[in-house]
């Protein structure tokens, strides 16, 4: 970024300072910093189909200035809150020729800052969204909350453009909670610059992690709920092997945030190679996190490029309160970076594709830049197949830390090795060479990213390179696997792989619901963790030596509760053939589980596996059966039950016989005969004690009709005419109560067929 401005009429101006931002999510309690989830990627979403309005708004207020000559001031005065403001004109192809500055009164201590002077913009569009550009503009100016403001504009004798005007944006803040950029009421201090003994800031109001399941190289993220959502289940369609799901999400508490060690243990000197890094792209918060408006987003504007072959490094912010946000404010400076890139600045969306904020968290910034290679507004000239990075603060003076580098590093290698290029290796960029991995300072004229970041750019490279690569579940073993999530009773048997030497990776750390529980060596490939009843998300994440991590996980349900019947087993004769060996009934079966259902095991009469089914239909012979059935869970919890039944064959003789019948004989017919009848009227009465019956008839080309009545009432038309002779065939079955029942066929008298052949009946006692 330019230190000051000086730029002549018609050179459009328009740059991001202080780390300003806008944007916030609702979050579910007291601070923003609680309820911001991160998430990690893997796989591809399709885009949101409806803008969504944000959960945190912002507001934009524009107080006027007016020139007299090449001057113009506007002395101090009150105003509403405000977070971040800037200078804007009406003309974006002109500028003022001179210097622009401010000065603000702060909110909690209700003194005034020294004026500070606006920046030229050195960042911006190209192509057709830069074409539409409409208003010019300073770059912001992030000065934490604050309602009092000054300006003056000394121009140089050239005049300055029309419709001057001060923008001032308040990100705005969750109902009841504080204010962005207030000071934490947390006890906890401030995260600040200076390192700690593990070369990183303290992450104060730790912000939730959720991650979606890792794949070789780099991919899209799914964008979570408002409450936090846990590590996406790593699973197979069946048991084994294991594969990403990234649509197995469960509620999940926050994940610790892993510290990298210092800058120190990376190698001082990049190497330089043309081999991709298949770094998994890192945990990051997605645009609904930081409350995005998607409603002033023009995503038609936005450009594709076919690839990423550079990625630009940028810092935010200049000015004296450019650094002194607390991480909990992060996404209020978004959302005030992207309020006044689309609504003063004229750009299609925020600039950059990804901000870090000084305790090295990543946040997701232009609309698609996860999935895809989306075109930023941020390094002039050459967007088009680049990537550009930010740093919320100003890195002239604030000095870079080993968090920012590790996650910068680990952006890198994800989206340029997803298109198959390593960050230390170069390539043209709109005809000009890069090394993959630069500063915004190497494409134009600016000081951006700040002396002490660019000078940290080779050992980001470095660690570029130190990434835990080829990670993957293998197995899930202690119960059962469904729809993309696993049940055990109480503990779960993690086994996975890595592609490193495990020297290369100082440790695995077991994440239960977002919090470690186990820390591992790096040696390790499986791990035993107790499982609570209910859902719950199991991660392993390797850290590298470098501090990159990478990980996988999988939904874990706990249960140990078995499952129970919701009523008897009820047993009821089929339709089909019959004999004095074979008879075919149809069990009901009334499991139920208060998770998920997983079956049935039948040990009697005949073994056999089933899975959720409802019924399970087989043959018994006649007489006393007894009927044993287990009722199993995915977690591998059981509940038995047992019944006995008869089945009861009664020969035609056994009925009551009104009109004219006649015996047939063969060895084909239920016991050897049947009865026959061709008059209409005929009837045959049964009479049983059971709960469900079965008439069977002899069929042929030229039987006929028939009518069932049961307990006196007509029930069912039956034909027997079929196009060749069977016997022994149930033609009408009823299911009824356990109690004393007649059944009476009556012949129909079909013209030309009129023969019924009666065949016996069957009944369960």
């Amino acid at each position: 970024m330019q230190r000051k401005l000086a730029i002549g009429i018609g050179t459009a101006v328009a740059v991001l300072a202080a780390g300003g931002g806008v944007a916030a999510l609702t979050w579910p309690s007291g601070s923003e910093a609680e309820a911001a989830a991160p998430v990690a990627t893997t796989g591809f979403l399709a885009p949101d189909p409806s803008p969504e309005p944000p959960r945190i708004k912002t507001e934009l207020n524009a107080l006027g200035l007016t020139a007299v000559g090449a001057k113009a001031d506007l002395p101090e005065q009150n105003t509403k809150r405000f977070s971040l403001l800037g200078v804007s004109w009406d003309d974006g192809r002109s500028a003022p020729d001179g210097t622009i500055e401010v000065k603000t009164r702060s909110v909690s201590t209700g003194k005034w800052s020294a004026w500070q002077s606006l920046e030229e913009r050195d960042s911006g569009p190209d192509g057709t969204e830069a074409a539409d550009l409409g208003r010019g503009a300073t770059e912001p100016l992030w000065v934490g909350p604050s309602d009092g403001v000054a300006a003056r504009v000394a121009g140089k004798g050239s005049g300055l453009p029309a419709g001057l005007r001060l923008d001032l944006v308040d990100p705005g803040s969750e109902p009841g909670g504080r204010g962005a950029g207030e000071p934490s009421t947390s006890a906890s201090p401030s995260p600040s610059p200076t390192d700690t003994e593990n070369g990183e800031p303290p992450a104060e109001e730790e912000l939730p992690v959720v991650e979606d399941p890792p794949v070789e190289g780099d991919g899209p993220v799914e964008d979570i709920q408002e409450v936090p959502s846990a590590e996406p289940a790593l699973v197979e369609e069946s048991p084994a092997p294991v594969r990403a799901d990234p649509k197995a999400v469960i509620n999940s508490a926050v994940e610790e945030v892993t510290t990298p060690p210092a800058a120190s243990s990376v190698p001082t000197v990049a190497p330089t190679s043309t081999v991709p890094v298949k770094a998994q792209f890192p945990p990051y918060y997605s645009r609904r996190a930081w409350s995005a408006d998607e409603t002033i987003v023009s995503k038609g504007a936005i450009a594709l490029a076919s690839d990423v072959r550079v990625v630009f490094l940028h810092h935010t912010a200049h000015g004296e309160k450019a650094n002194e946000y607390e991480c909990a404010d992060a996404p209020a400076i978004i959302r005030a970076i992207q309020s006044y890139d689309v609504k003063i600045d004229g750009f299609s969306d925020l600039g950059y594709n990804f901000l870090v904020d000084k305790c090295g968290r990543l946040y997701e910034g232009r609309t698609g830049g996860v999935e895809n290679a989306v075109v930023p507004a941020a390094t002039k000239g050459y967007n088009t197949g680049s990537v550009a990075i930010a740093v919320i603060g100003n890195y002239e003076t604030a000095q870079s830390t080993a968090a920012i580098e590790t996650i910068v590093a680990q952006v890198a290698a994800a989206r340029l090795g997803k298109y198959g290029y390593n960050p230390t290796s170069s390539g043209d960029l709109n005809g000009k060479t890069f090394v993959r991995l630069s500063g915004h300072r190497d494409a134009t004229a600016t000081a951006c990213p700040g002396k002490n970041l660019y000078a940290r750019l080779p050992e980001i490279r470095s660690r570029s390179q130190a990434m835990v690569t080829g990670m993957e579940l293998k197995s899930v073993t202690g119960g059962g696997y469904s729809g993309g999530d696993y049940y055990v009773r109480d503990s779960a048997t993690l086994t996975w792989a890595v592609a490193n030497a495990s020297t290369e990776v100082e440790k695995f750390e077991v994440l239960l619901d977002g919090q470690v529980v186990r820390t591992l060596p790096g040696g390790d490939r499986s791990v035993t963790v107790a499982i609570p009843a209910g859902a719950h998300g199991v991660t392993i994440r390797a850290v590298h030596t470098s501090g990159s991590t990478a990980r996988v996980g999988v939904t874990v349900y706990g249960d140990t509760t078995a499952p129970v019947y919701r009523g008897p087993l009820p047993l009821n004769l089929v339709g089909g053939t019959y004999s004095t060996t074979s008879i075919p009934v149809r069990l009901g079966l009334t499991g139920a589980d208060n998770l998920k259902f997983a079956g049935y095991t039948v040990s009697r009469p005949r073994s056999a596996n089933l899975g959720p089914v409802g019924s399970w239909t087989t043959t018994v012979r006649p007489g006393n059966t007894v009927w044993t059935v287990t009722a199993r869970d995915m977690s591998g919890n059981t509940r038995a039950a047992s019944m006995t039944r008869g089945v009861v064959l009664a020969p035609e003789t056994g009925a009551k016989k009104t009109g004219s019948w006649t015996k047939r004989s063969s060895k084909k017919y239920l016991s050897g005969k049947a009865l026959a009848a061709t008059r209409k009227n005929a009837k045959l009465t049964y009479t049983f004690t059971g709960r469900s019956a079965a008439l069977l008839f002899s069929r042929g080309a030229k039987t006929g009709k028939a009518y069932i009545y049961l307990d006196g009432k007509k029930v069912a038309t039956i034909d027997t005419r079929a196009g060749s002779t069977k016997y022994r065939q149930a033609l009408w079955v009823s299911s009824t109560k356990a109690k004393k029942h007649t059944v009476q066929i009556v012949v129909a008298g079909t013209s030309g067929r009129p023969a019924v052949v009666s065949d016996g009946l069957a009944y369960i006692k």
